[in-house]
């Protein structure tokens, strides 16, 4: 009897173990069971939760959480203009998955205070993605699941990494009005490198530095990557003749959505990014 109180007692602790994961703040969140019912507070936090299997366990969402179809029937608890502290705690989560960047300091403190496990999702790296996937899957009772969607995703990462025979100079625009584009912190311009481009003011002090004509110019940029819907941004850009992008065409339009959202269709972004800077280079 003595022995099987140790082995139970053993399983029991191993399995309180498994769900004890460190979030992307450092913090160590500890669930005693997998948690069945999960806020989810951005879009791409979504996107993990359903690509391991824990879909049905989401029972709040912001604004803007459209994928996959199914997510866009979540009861939301607000946008990207505000959070309804009151809104999270009615869905009565055992779980809330916040965006470290994203999600005010505020909400975050008045659900510890209130005893609510908060876990803090912020991929800085390319590899992160495939790390919020194995804790969002350990968390919701999913390990096997949340292991085998990044074991996936990190096949793609690795086969999209790419060495060109030369090094493109690429700008990606952020926004055109002021002329602005992403800093070294960012994961698009970590998905430049990993495609074997050379992300232009990479080595700006801030995360989304703003940038004038005649230094675009100097810059001399031979790619010219946008997030949009469609190719209208590229027409805007038709008369900047002294670009090299410009006058040789690389100007290529990214899916908002997958280069974007720092979730498991950021490898469709890369991809992307990997096939644009290939078509711009010329063969050795």
């Amino acid at each position: 009897m003595l022995a099987w109180f140790s082995v139970a007692s053993l399983f029991s602790a191993s399995a309180m173990a498994a769900l004890e994961v460190d979030d992307d703040a450092g913090r160590t969140v500890a669930l005693t069971a997998p948690a069945e019912r999960v806020v989810a507070l951005a879009p791409h936090i979504v996107e993990l939760l359903y690509a391991v299997g824990a879909g049905e366990r989401v029972v709040g969402a912001l604004e803007g959480s459209d994928f996959p179809r199914a997510a866009r029937d979540i009861p939301r608890v607000g946008s990207y203009r505000g959070i309804a502290l009151e809104a999270i705690m009615a869905r009565e989560p055992d779980l809330v998955v916040t965006w470290r960047s994203g999600t005010p300091r505020s909400v975050v403190t008045r659900l510890e205070a209130l005893g609510v496990p908060v876990y803090a999702s912020e991929p800085r790296r390319l590899a992160d993605v495939a790390g919020d996937l194995r804790d969002l899957g350990r968390l919701t009772g999913h390990a096997e699941a949340g292991a085998r969607a990044a074991e996936a995703f990190e096949a793609r990462l690795a086969a999209a990494r790419q060495r060109l025979p030369e090094t493109p100079r690429v700008f990606y625009q952020l926004g055109r009005h002021p002329l602005t584009t992403l800093g070294d912190g960012h994961i698009v311009t970590r998905a430049i490198r990993h495609c074997g481009g050379e992300p232009l003011f990479a080595d700006r002090r801030v995360l989304v530095p703003e940038i004038g004509r005649e230094a675009l110019i100097e810059a001399r940029p031979d790619v010219i990557l946008a997030a949009a819907p469609d190719d209208d941004w590229q027409q805007a850009w038709q008369d900047d003749t002294l670009l090299p992008a410009v006058r040789e065409g690389h100007l290529y339009t990214l899916d908002p959505d997958a280069i974007s959202r720092p979730g498991p269709r950021l490898i469709q972004g890369v991809e992307q990014v990997c096939r644009a800077l290939e078509r711009a280079t010329p063969p050795s």
